[in-house]
Protein backbone atom coordinates (compact mmCIF):
# COMPACT_ATOMS: atom_id res chain seq x y z
CA UNK A 1 0.00 0.00 0.00
CA UNK A 2 1.76 3.28 -1.09
CA UNK A 3 1.78 6.20 1.24
CA UNK A 4 1.22 9.59 0.03
CA UNK A 5 2.23 12.99 2.29
CA UNK A 6 0.89 15.83 2.39
CA UNK A 7 2.25 18.64 4.30
CA UNK A 8 -0.08 21.20 5.81
CA UNK A 9 -2.99 20.31 7.31
CA UNK A 10 -5.38 23.26 6.75
CA UNK A 11 -7.68 23.64 4.26
CA UNK A 12 -5.80 22.46 1.23
CA UNK A 13 -4.07 20.00 3.07
CA UNK A 14 -7.33 18.22 4.22
CA UNK A 15 -9.13 18.81 0.67
CA UNK A 16 -6.61 17.05 -0.62
CA UNK A 17 -7.02 14.35 2.13
CA UNK A 18 -10.32 13.94 1.46
CA UNK A 19 -10.27 14.14 -2.21
CA UNK A 20 -7.54 10.98 -2.23
CA UNK A 21 -9.58 9.20 0.57
CA UNK A 22 -12.64 9.02 -1.58
CA UNK A 23 -11.05 8.30 -4.91
CA UNK A 24 -8.61 5.20 -3.43
CA UNK A 25 -9.15 2.69 -0.42
CA UNK A 26 -5.75 0.97 -1.26
CA UNK A 27 -3.37 4.01 -0.14
CA UNK A 28 -2.36 5.80 2.91
CA UNK A 29 -2.40 9.40 3.76
CA UNK A 30 -0.20 11.32 6.41
CA UNK A 31 -0.91 14.57 7.09
CA UNK A 32 1.96 16.61 9.04
CA UNK A 33 0.45 19.53 11.04
CA UNK A 34 2.32 21.32 13.33
CA UNK A 35 0.73 25.05 13.76
CA UNK A 36 -3.25 25.46 13.90
CA UNK A 37 -5.59 23.59 14.06
CA UNK A 38 -6.17 20.40 12.04
CA UNK A 39 -8.29 21.42 9.19
CA UNK A 40 -8.96 25.21 10.06
CA UNK A 41 -5.42 26.71 9.36
CA UNK A 42 -4.98 30.33 9.96
CA UNK A 43 -8.40 32.00 8.25
CA UNK A 44 -10.82 29.82 9.84
CA UNK A 45 -8.96 29.81 13.24
CA UNK A 46 -11.16 32.62 14.19
CA UNK A 47 -13.50 32.94 17.08
CA UNK A 48 -14.94 36.24 16.22
CA UNK A 49 -18.57 35.81 15.15
CA UNK A 50 -17.95 39.33 13.29
CA UNK A 51 -15.43 37.71 11.32
CA UNK A 52 -17.67 36.64 7.95
CA UNK A 53 -16.71 35.20 4.95
CA UNK A 54 -16.68 36.84 2.02
CA UNK A 55 -17.87 34.61 -0.21
CA UNK A 56 -21.78 33.72 0.29
CA UNK A 57 -22.84 30.65 1.47
CA UNK A 58 -23.99 28.76 -1.96
CA UNK A 59 -20.13 29.18 -3.13
CA UNK A 60 -19.13 27.47 -0.03
CA UNK A 61 -19.13 23.64 -0.50
CA UNK A 62 -15.89 21.73 0.40
CA UNK A 63 -16.75 19.67 -2.70
CA UNK A 64 -17.18 20.23 -6.39
CA UNK A 65 -19.16 18.31 -7.36
CA UNK A 66 -21.84 18.64 -4.19
CA UNK A 67 -22.26 22.91 -4.48
CA UNK A 68 -25.21 23.03 -1.99
CA UNK A 69 -23.25 20.44 0.51
CA UNK A 70 -22.57 23.55 3.18
CA UNK A 71 -25.98 25.38 2.68
CA UNK A 72 -27.39 21.68 3.36
CA UNK A 73 -25.04 22.00 6.56
CA UNK A 74 -26.33 24.51 7.65
CA UNK A 75 -30.06 24.32 7.06
CA UNK A 76 -29.05 20.41 9.35
CA UNK A 77 -27.83 22.99 11.78
CA UNK A 78 -31.42 25.32 11.93
CA UNK A 79 -29.87 27.83 10.76
CA UNK A 80 -31.91 29.77 8.74
CA UNK A 81 -32.20 32.77 6.53
CA UNK A 82 -35.09 34.15 3.43
CA UNK A 83 -31.70 33.55 1.06
CA UNK A 84 -29.01 30.69 2.64
CA UNK A 85 -27.00 30.86 -0.74
CA UNK A 86 -26.68 34.25 -0.74
CA UNK A 87 -25.69 34.86 2.83
CA UNK A 88 -22.52 36.20 4.43
CA UNK A 89 -21.76 33.14 7.27
CA UNK A 90 -19.28 33.49 10.51
CA UNK A 91 -16.29 32.01 9.49
CA UNK A 92 -16.17 30.20 12.67
CA UNK A 93 -19.10 28.82 11.61
CA UNK A 94 -17.65 27.60 8.56
CA UNK A 95 -14.54 26.10 10.74
CA UNK A 96 -17.46 24.10 12.50
CA UNK A 97 -18.60 22.57 9.23
CA UNK A 98 -14.94 22.01 7.90
CA UNK A 99 -13.73 20.25 11.40
CA UNK A 100 -17.17 18.12 11.09
CA UNK A 101 -17.22 16.80 7.79
CA UNK A 102 -13.00 16.00 8.52
CA UNK A 103 -14.43 14.72 11.51
CA UNK A 104 -16.09 12.15 9.73
CA UNK A 105 -12.47 11.01 8.28
CA UNK A 106 -10.49 10.64 11.41
CA UNK A 107 -11.53 6.98 11.70
CA UNK A 108 -9.84 6.07 8.55
CA UNK A 109 -7.43 3.91 8.60
CA UNK A 110 -5.58 5.06 5.53
CA UNK A 111 -5.76 8.24 6.97
CA UNK A 112 -2.88 8.84 9.85
CA UNK A 113 -2.09 12.63 11.01
CA UNK A 114 1.09 13.64 12.26
CA UNK A 115 1.93 16.35 15.18
CA UNK A 116 4.66 17.82 14.02
CA UNK A 117 6.66 20.03 11.74
CA UNK A 118 8.59 19.03 8.20
CA UNK A 119 11.93 20.38 8.17
CA UNK A 120 13.73 18.23 5.29
CA UNK A 121 12.95 16.38 2.64
CA UNK A 122 14.91 13.64 1.23
CA UNK A 123 14.87 11.34 -2.32
CA UNK A 124 15.69 7.98 -2.57
CA UNK A 125 14.84 5.87 -5.54
CA UNK A 126 11.01 5.56 -5.78
CA UNK A 127 10.45 7.09 -2.35
CA UNK A 128 10.91 10.26 -0.08
CA UNK A 129 11.62 10.78 3.47
CA UNK A 130 10.21 13.36 5.45
CA UNK A 131 12.52 14.33 8.14
CA UNK A 132 10.48 15.77 11.00
CA UNK A 133 10.81 17.97 14.27
CA UNK A 134 10.60 15.66 16.30
CA UNK A 135 13.40 14.24 15.63
CA UNK A 136 11.35 10.74 13.81
CA UNK A 137 11.01 10.52 9.49
CA UNK A 138 8.22 8.96 7.63
CA UNK A 139 8.38 7.81 3.88
CA UNK A 140 5.89 8.17 1.41
CA UNK A 141 5.77 7.74 -2.70
CA UNK A 142 4.19 10.87 -3.25
CA UNK A 143 4.12 14.39 -1.68
CA UNK A 144 1.68 17.32 -1.74
CA UNK A 145 2.95 20.84 -0.23
CA UNK A 146 0.11 22.45 1.35
CA UNK A 147 1.84 25.01 3.37
CA UNK A 148 -0.74 27.74 3.88
CA UNK A 149 -0.04 31.01 4.95
CA UNK A 150 3.21 32.25 6.07
CA UNK A 151 3.64 35.92 8.42
CA UNK A 152 3.84 38.69 6.71
CA UNK A 153 7.14 40.45 5.66
CA UNK A 154 8.15 42.94 8.39
CA UNK A 155 7.71 46.37 6.85
CA UNK A 156 11.12 48.39 5.63
CA UNK A 157 12.61 50.81 7.64
CA UNK A 158 15.75 52.54 8.33
CA UNK A 159 15.18 51.04 11.60
CA UNK A 160 14.22 47.64 12.67
CA UNK A 161 14.71 47.78 16.67
CA UNK A 162 10.95 48.33 16.99
CA UNK A 163 9.65 44.56 15.83
CA UNK A 164 11.63 42.91 18.50
CA UNK A 165 9.21 44.95 20.95
CA UNK A 166 6.19 43.17 22.30
CA UNK A 167 4.25 46.48 20.69
CA UNK A 168 4.97 44.81 17.09
CA UNK A 169 2.90 42.07 15.94
CA UNK A 170 3.75 41.05 13.28
CA UNK A 171 0.83 37.80 13.12
CA UNK A 172 -2.32 39.48 12.49
CA UNK A 173 -4.09 36.26 13.03
CA UNK A 174 -2.49 35.61 16.25
CA UNK A 175 -5.30 37.80 19.21
CA UNK A 176 -2.43 38.24 21.12
CA UNK A 177 -2.65 41.83 19.81
CA UNK A 178 -5.67 41.84 21.51
CA UNK A 179 -3.99 41.69 25.22
CA UNK A 180 -3.39 44.96 26.95
CA UNK A 181 -4.80 47.66 24.86
CA UNK A 182 -4.55 50.80 26.36
CA UNK A 183 -7.99 51.67 25.21
CA UNK A 184 -7.43 55.57 24.33
CA UNK A 185 -3.93 55.64 22.88
CA UNK A 186 -3.67 55.36 19.03
CA UNK A 187 -2.98 51.66 17.06
CA UNK A 188 -1.68 51.71 13.50
CA UNK A 189 -1.66 49.01 11.42
CA UNK A 190 -0.06 48.29 8.04
CA UNK A 191 -2.28 47.05 4.84
CA UNK A 192 -5.79 47.88 4.07
CA UNK A 193 -7.21 44.57 2.79
CA UNK A 194 -9.58 42.06 4.40
CA UNK A 195 -7.18 40.97 6.96
CA UNK A 196 -7.18 44.49 8.60
CA UNK A 197 -11.11 45.21 8.85
CA UNK A 198 -10.87 41.81 11.01
CA UNK A 199 -8.11 43.31 13.13
CA UNK A 200 -10.34 46.73 13.40
CA UNK A 201 -13.69 44.83 14.16
CA UNK A 202 -11.62 42.78 16.45
CA UNK A 203 -10.14 45.44 18.27
CA UNK A 204 -13.05 47.58 18.73
CA UNK A 205 -14.58 44.42 20.86
CA UNK A 206 -12.04 45.00 23.53
CA UNK A 207 -13.78 48.94 24.24
CA UNK A 208 -10.77 50.55 22.41
CA UNK A 209 -11.62 54.29 22.05
CA UNK A 210 -8.71 55.32 20.52
CA UNK A 211 -7.29 56.45 16.96
CA UNK A 212 -6.58 53.60 14.65
CA UNK A 213 -4.88 54.57 11.67
CA UNK A 214 -3.90 52.24 8.18
CA UNK A 215 -1.44 52.98 6.12
CA UNK A 216 -0.73 51.39 2.74
CA UNK A 217 1.04 52.36 -0.46
CA UNK A 218 -2.32 53.97 -2.35
CA UNK A 219 -4.84 53.83 1.01
CA UNK A 220 -7.61 51.51 -1.09
CA UNK A 221 -10.00 49.59 1.04
CA UNK A 222 -11.97 46.60 -0.04
CA UNK A 223 -15.21 47.67 -2.17
CA UNK A 224 -18.68 46.27 -0.71
CA UNK A 225 -20.91 43.05 -2.28
CA UNK A 226 -24.32 44.36 -3.93
CA UNK A 227 -26.98 42.77 -5.44
CA UNK A 228 -26.46 39.65 -7.47
CA UNK A 229 -26.50 41.15 -10.86
CA UNK A 230 -25.70 39.07 -13.96
CA UNK A 231 -23.30 39.97 -16.98
CA UNK A 232 -22.59 38.10 -20.29
CA UNK A 233 -19.92 35.99 -20.43
CA UNK A 234 -17.30 37.93 -22.75
CA UNK A 235 -14.31 35.95 -22.06
CA UNK A 236 -14.15 35.91 -25.87
CA UNK A 237 -13.19 39.08 -26.28
CA UNK A 238 -10.30 39.14 -24.71
CA UNK A 239 -8.65 36.11 -26.11
CA UNK A 240 -5.07 37.04 -27.97
CA UNK A 241 -5.13 40.40 -26.35
CA UNK A 242 -2.85 42.42 -24.61
CA UNK A 243 -2.99 43.35 -21.01
CA UNK A 244 -3.61 47.03 -21.98
CA UNK A 245 -6.22 45.50 -24.18
CA UNK A 246 -7.63 43.37 -21.71
CA UNK A 247 -7.48 46.41 -19.34
CA UNK A 248 -9.55 48.71 -21.88
CA UNK A 249 -12.28 46.24 -22.75
CA UNK A 250 -13.21 45.17 -18.94
CA UNK A 251 -13.69 49.31 -18.37
CA UNK A 252 -15.98 49.14 -21.86
CA UNK A 253 -17.82 46.28 -20.36
CA UNK A 254 -18.14 48.47 -16.93
CA UNK A 255 -19.61 51.30 -18.30
CA UNK A 256 -21.86 49.18 -20.35
CA UNK A 257 -23.28 47.71 -17.29
CA UNK A 258 -23.46 50.82 -15.51
CA UNK A 259 -25.76 52.70 -18.35
CA UNK A 260 -28.02 49.69 -18.31
CA UNK A 261 -28.11 49.43 -14.33
CA UNK A 262 -26.25 46.56 -14.02
CA UNK A 263 -23.76 46.28 -11.10
CA UNK A 264 -19.94 46.65 -11.95
CA UNK A 265 -19.49 43.54 -9.50
CA UNK A 266 -21.52 41.84 -12.24
CA UNK A 267 -18.38 42.47 -14.74
CA UNK A 268 -16.06 41.12 -12.16
CA UNK A 269 -17.96 38.13 -11.64
CA UNK A 270 -18.36 37.29 -15.08
CA UNK A 271 -14.53 36.89 -15.45
CA UNK A 272 -14.00 35.33 -12.41
CA UNK A 273 -14.17 31.76 -14.58
CA UNK A 274 -11.74 33.39 -16.71
CA UNK A 275 -9.25 34.61 -14.29
CA UNK A 276 -6.88 31.95 -14.22
CA UNK A 277 -6.64 31.35 -18.49
CA UNK A 278 -6.26 34.99 -18.77
CA UNK A 279 -3.36 35.12 -16.22
CA UNK A 280 -1.68 32.13 -18.04
CA UNK A 281 -1.84 34.25 -21.40
CA UNK A 282 0.37 36.86 -19.98
CA UNK A 283 3.36 37.12 -20.96
CA UNK A 284 6.29 37.50 -17.65
CA UNK A 285 6.02 41.59 -18.58
CA UNK A 286 2.80 42.03 -18.46
CA UNK A 287 1.91 40.02 -15.34
CA UNK A 288 4.61 42.13 -13.71
CA UNK A 289 2.77 45.09 -15.26
CA UNK A 290 -0.28 44.20 -13.85
CA UNK A 291 0.84 43.85 -10.07
CA UNK A 292 2.95 47.09 -10.28
CA UNK A 293 -0.44 48.75 -11.60
CA UNK A 294 -3.89 47.15 -11.93
CA UNK A 295 -3.45 44.26 -8.72
CA UNK A 296 -4.40 46.86 -6.21
CA UNK A 297 -7.67 48.23 -8.26
CA UNK A 298 -8.37 44.23 -9.24
CA UNK A 299 -8.32 43.39 -4.99
CA UNK A 300 -10.66 46.17 -3.92
CA UNK A 301 -13.50 44.99 -6.90
CA UNK A 302 -12.48 41.23 -6.49
CA UNK A 303 -11.92 40.85 -2.63
CA UNK A 304 -15.58 42.70 -1.89
CA UNK A 305 -16.66 43.12 1.72
CA UNK A 306 -20.18 41.73 3.00
CA UNK A 307 -22.33 45.12 2.91
CA UNK A 308 -22.45 45.16 7.18
CA UNK A 309 -19.44 44.92 7.47
CA UNK A 310 -18.44 47.27 4.69
CA UNK A 311 -20.85 49.71 6.34
CA UNK A 312 -19.41 49.50 9.93
CA UNK A 313 -15.44 50.33 8.35
CA UNK A 314 -17.63 53.37 6.93
CA UNK A 315 -18.79 54.71 10.13
CA UNK A 316 -16.12 54.27 12.00
CA UNK A 317 -14.67 56.58 9.34
CA UNK A 318 -17.30 59.10 9.34
CA UNK A 319 -16.57 59.54 12.93
CA UNK A 320 -12.90 59.98 12.81
CA UNK A 321 -11.86 56.93 14.54
CA UNK A 322 -10.93 55.14 11.77
CA UNK A 323 -8.34 57.17 9.31
CA UNK A 324 -6.91 55.22 6.33
CA UNK A 325 -3.18 56.84 4.74
CA UNK A 326 -2.39 56.32 1.48
CA UNK A 327 1.96 56.60 1.82
CA UNK A 328 5.11 54.42 2.46
CA UNK A 329 6.37 53.97 5.44
CA UNK A 330 9.97 54.71 5.79
CA UNK A 331 11.08 54.98 9.15
CA UNK A 332 9.31 53.28 12.22
CA UNK A 333 11.80 54.32 15.35
CA UNK A 334 10.95 53.19 19.13
CA UNK A 335 9.71 55.32 21.97
CA UNK A 336 9.64 54.73 24.87
CA UNK A 337 6.62 52.40 24.49
CA UNK A 338 5.42 53.76 21.93
CA UNK A 339 6.32 53.82 17.92
CA UNK A 340 7.04 57.07 15.77
CA UNK A 341 6.53 56.46 12.34
CA UNK A 342 7.47 57.98 9.56
CA UNK A 343 4.68 58.16 6.37
CA UNK A 344 6.08 59.65 3.01
CA UNK A 345 1.94 60.40 1.49
CA UNK A 346 1.16 59.43 -1.98
CA UNK A 347 -0.51 62.49 -3.03
CA UNK A 348 1.20 65.20 -1.48
CA UNK A 349 4.50 63.80 -1.29
CA UNK A 350 5.23 65.31 2.12
CA UNK A 351 6.15 63.53 5.46
CA UNK A 352 3.76 62.51 8.23
CA UNK A 353 4.53 61.49 11.18
CA UNK A 354 2.60 59.37 14.04
CA UNK A 355 3.07 58.11 17.47
CA UNK A 356 1.28 55.01 18.35
CA UNK A 357 1.07 52.58 21.21
CA UNK A 358 1.41 49.38 18.82
CA UNK A 359 1.52 48.17 15.43
CA UNK A 360 -0.54 45.14 13.75
CA UNK A 361 1.19 44.27 10.49
CA UNK A 362 -1.65 43.14 7.87
CA UNK A 363 0.02 43.35 4.81
CA UNK A 364 -0.88 39.61 3.68
CA UNK A 365 1.17 36.76 3.81
CA UNK A 366 4.81 36.54 2.62
CA UNK A 367 4.75 35.14 -1.04
CA UNK A 368 8.22 35.51 -1.75
CA UNK A 369 9.89 31.83 -0.66
CA UNK A 370 13.77 32.87 -0.85
CA UNK A 371 12.77 35.60 1.49
CA UNK A 372 11.06 32.81 3.95
CA UNK A 373 13.35 31.65 6.75
CA UNK A 374 11.48 28.59 7.05
CA UNK A 375 13.61 25.74 6.91
CA UNK A 376 11.81 22.98 4.92
CA UNK A 377 11.60 25.91 2.56
CA UNK A 378 14.71 26.97 2.91
CA UNK A 379 15.90 23.15 2.69
CA UNK A 380 13.58 22.67 -0.73
CA UNK A 381 14.87 25.39 -2.29
CA UNK A 382 18.87 24.82 -1.67
CA UNK A 383 18.24 21.10 -3.07
CA UNK A 384 16.44 22.59 -6.05
CA UNK A 385 13.35 20.24 -5.52
CA UNK A 386 11.28 23.67 -5.70
CA UNK A 387 12.14 26.24 -7.38
CA UNK A 388 10.98 29.97 -6.82
CA UNK A 389 9.17 31.56 -9.70
CA UNK A 390 9.49 33.79 -11.92
CA UNK A 391 7.88 36.43 -10.19
CA UNK A 392 8.86 35.76 -6.44
CA UNK A 393 4.70 34.96 -5.52
CA UNK A 394 5.11 31.03 -4.96
CA UNK A 395 7.02 28.47 -6.70
CA UNK A 396 7.23 26.92 -10.26
CA UNK A 397 5.06 24.24 -11.16
CA UNK A 398 2.80 23.31 -14.21
CA UNK A 399 -0.80 25.16 -13.84
CA UNK A 400 -1.87 20.77 -12.71
CA UNK A 401 0.11 21.09 -9.34
CA UNK A 402 2.78 19.48 -10.30
CA UNK A 403 6.52 20.89 -8.90
CA UNK A 404 9.14 22.32 -11.41
CA UNK A 405 12.40 21.09 -10.07
CA UNK A 406 16.24 21.55 -11.14
CA UNK A 407 15.97 23.12 -14.21
CA UNK A 408 12.75 22.37 -16.56
CA UNK A 409 12.30 18.98 -14.88
CA UNK A 410 8.47 18.53 -14.16
CA UNK A 411 8.08 15.89 -11.50
CA UNK A 412 5.00 13.20 -11.36
CA UNK A 413 5.41 12.97 -7.51
CA UNK A 414 5.56 16.30 -5.60
CA UNK A 415 2.55 18.56 -6.22
CA UNK A 416 1.40 21.74 -4.98
CA UNK A 417 -1.61 23.24 -3.81
CA UNK A 418 -2.85 26.86 -3.05
CA UNK A 419 -1.09 29.92 -2.23
CA UNK A 420 2.17 28.00 -3.84
CA UNK A 421 0.91 28.56 -7.14
CA UNK A 422 0.14 32.05 -6.90
CA UNK A 423 2.52 33.38 -9.81
CA UNK A 424 1.47 30.25 -12.17
CA UNK A 425 -2.33 31.05 -11.46
CA UNK A 426 -3.00 34.36 -9.86
CA UNK A 427 -6.51 33.30 -8.27
CA UNK A 428 -5.41 30.33 -5.45
CA UNK A 429 -6.53 31.48 -2.45
CA UNK A 430 -9.79 31.16 -2.69
CA UNK A 431 -12.03 27.88 -1.59
CA UNK A 432 -13.25 27.73 -5.26
CA UNK A 433 -10.17 27.21 -6.83
CA UNK A 434 -8.43 25.07 -4.22
CA UNK A 435 -11.19 22.85 -3.75
CA UNK A 436 -10.38 22.19 -7.61
CA UNK A 437 -7.05 22.17 -7.43
CA UNK A 438 -7.17 19.22 -4.91
CA UNK A 439 -9.57 17.50 -6.83
CA UNK A 440 -7.63 17.32 -9.79
CA UNK A 441 -4.15 16.70 -7.85
CA UNK A 442 -5.80 13.88 -6.41
CA UNK A 443 -6.77 12.32 -9.94
CA UNK A 444 -3.63 12.84 -10.78
CA UNK A 445 -1.95 10.72 -7.80
CA UNK A 446 -4.42 8.11 -7.49
CA UNK A 447 -4.82 7.87 -11.65
CA UNK A 448 -0.70 6.96 -11.70
CA UNK A 449 -0.49 4.44 -8.50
Amino acid sequence: MKTIIIIGGGLSGILSAMQLLDIRKDILVKIINASHPIALGVAYSTNDPDHLLNVPAGKMSLFPNLPDHFTDWLISKNYRSNDLANEFIPRNVFGNYITEVFNSYKNNKQLEIIDAEATDVEKQTNKYSVFLSNGKTIAGEKIILAFGNFLPSNPKSKSTSYFNTANYFQDPWNPAYLKNIYKENSILLIGTGLTMVDCVLSILKTGFSGRIYVVSPRGYTPAPHGKSDNYPDFYKELIGRSLLEIFQTVRFHVKKAEKANISWRAVIDALRPHVQKIWIALNTKEKQQFISHIRHIWGIARHRLPVSTFNEIVKLKEKGQLEIIGGRITTIEEKKDNASISILLRKKSITRELIVSRIINCTGPQINYKELKNELVINLLRKKMILSDELNMGIKTEISGKIIQNSQDVSSDFYAIGNLLRGVLWETTALPEIRNQAALIAQQITETE
